[in-house]
C-alpha cells in the first residue's frame, strides 16, 4: 500500500479526522498543539516483539503524549510485523523476479512486433 492509500484508509475510519503526513518519529509538544491533538493511539500485539533502530531505542516517541495523558494503546488485532513483511519479500523475491522477466519478454516481443508492422 502506498502512503496515500494508507492515509485514505486511516481517514476512512470514523473517529479519525486528520492525518499528519511526514510526522516526525517523536511526537513533540509543538505538533500536539499545532494540530490540537486530543488522542495519540498506538496499536500493538502482545506477542509481537518490536525491534527498534538502535539510534532511536533510547527515545520514547510518545513521552509528551503520555505526559499529557492523551496516549492510549490498543490491541491491533494483527500479528503482522515489519519483520514478517521483510521475510515475505525475501522469500518471494525469486518468484517476483521470474514473473517480471516473463512480463519484460512479452513487452519486448510486442514492441518488436509493432516495429515490424
Amino acid at each position: 500500500m502506498s502512503i496515500h492509500e494508507r492515509v485514505l484508509s486511516v481517514l476512512a475510519y470514523k473517529p479519525v479526522n486528520e492525518v499528519v503526513f511526514g510526522a516526525p518519529y517523536e511526537i513533540t509538544s509543538d505538533i500536539l498543539d499545532q494540530f490540537n491533538v486530543q488522542a495519540v493511539i498506538n496499536g500493538f500485539r502482545d506477542n509481537n516483539s518490536s525491534v527498534v533502530n538502535s539510534s532511536l531505542a533510547s527515545i520514547d516517541p510518545f513521552a509528551e503524549a503520555k505526559r499529557r495523558g492523551i496516549y492510549h494503546e490498543v490491541d491491533s488485532g494483527s500479528d503482522m510485523t515489519t519483520d514478517l513483511i521483510i521475510d515475505r519479500i525475501i522469500h518471494h523475491r525469486l518468484e517476483y523476479e521470474t514473473r517480471n522477466k516473463k512480463k519484460e519478454k512479452k513487452e519486448a516481443d510486442v514492441a518488436k512486433a509493432m516495429n515490424l508492422i
